[in-house]
């Protein structure tokens, strides 16, 4: 199993579009690649963004490709 983790600070205190942006993130230079290529099968991508004392995290699976959020 492996792991990547994006994390932002929401300035405008939106975590909802902080989170999606920092999954964003970890899609864009394509971070899971190296992982795949050492023969990791199952990926967990969170994305987790912060404002004042809220915390906000999103997780996507890889395969599924699937959405989970958590407040």
């Amino acid at each position: 199993m492996g792991i990547i983790i994006e994390v932002k600070y929401a300035h405008d205190g939106n975590l909802d579009v902080a989170c999606k942006e920092a999954l964003k993130q970890i899609e864009y230079p394509k971070y899971e690649d190296d992982l795949e290529d050492d023969g990791v099968e199952n990926i967990l991508k969170y994305g987790i963004t912060c404002y004042k004392k809220r915390c906000k995290v999103m997780l996507r699976n890889i395969p599924q490709n699937q959405y989970q959020k958590s407040e």
